[in-house]
């Protein structure tokens, strides 16, 4: 799904949920037992993030600049919290052989269906959380020596002047105007089986991934119910 149809999913649930919103979901057949698990290990995924500026023709351009500074306050913001925690966790940085990128882009896949599901279910899924990155993360287990997966999708963009001037006589002549949203979604794998057995989703259109403590912020909300 292109970055322009996350935004619509965005708008929609907005129109559901309010202008700020999580969604935690933990899987009925696969409880955690962390005390149970101790000595378990969690991959840390290196997350799937973009930031981009939305511009008054309501076109969304990647900022590359931006996308690194966000990404190293959620990769750092997510250690900190788990390993505060006393979870062993192993960073997966920089993720470059080809099955495991297919991976990365898995998650992203299947977390977007999830929240399709969220608003519409699907027959086949009603409203448990029964979805699974399929047996292939093995391959993560055997290379990491890793015992669950922490993946983490992020998307967000800021209006540009342009753009917050358009919302502005929007809302003068009542007509809502979409500005930049962060959307993203956390997602918990059991490396075991690849089922998913923990998701949260997050859709704000307020907070900040450019900055410390906002971006502190984003993570708690989208580590909010981890069962760890």
């Amino acid at each position: 799904m292109r970055l322009q149809g996350i935004f619509a999913l965005a708008a929609l649930c907005g129109l559901l949920f309010g202008c700020a919103s999580t969604m935690n979901k933990v899987a009925a057949e696969a409880p955690i037992n962390w005390s149970a698990e101790k000595g378990k290990k969690v991959l840390l995924i290196d997350p799937d993030v973009e930031l981009s500026e939305l511009t008054a023709g309501g076109v969304t351009e990647p900022r590359a600049d931006w996308t690194a500074t966000g990404k190293g306050f959620i990769k750092s913001d997510i250690g900190s919290t788990l390993t505060g925690k006393g979870i062993d966790t192993v960073p997966v940085d920089a993720v470059t052989d080809p099955h495991e990128v297919q991976l990365v882009k898995l998650h992203g896949a299947v977390g977007i269906a999830i929240l399709q599901n969220a608003m519409i279910n699907l027959p086949t899924k009603g409203k448990t959380l029964d979805w699974t990155l399929g047996p292939g993360v093995t391959a993560l287990r055997d290379h990491y020596n890793g015992d669950y997966a922490l993946f983490v999708y992020v998307r967000d963009s800021y209006s540009t002047a342009g753009r917050a001037a358009i919302i502005l006589l929007g809302a003068i002549a009542g007509i809502g105007i979409q500005g930049g949203t962060q959307v993203g979604f956390a997602s918990l794998v059991d490396l075991r089986t690849g089922k998913i057995v923990w998701f949260n989703r997050l859709i704000s259109s307020t907070g900040s991934l450019k900055e410390d403590k906002p971006a502190a912020a984003t993570v708690q909300n989208l580590l909010a119910g981890l069962p760890l």
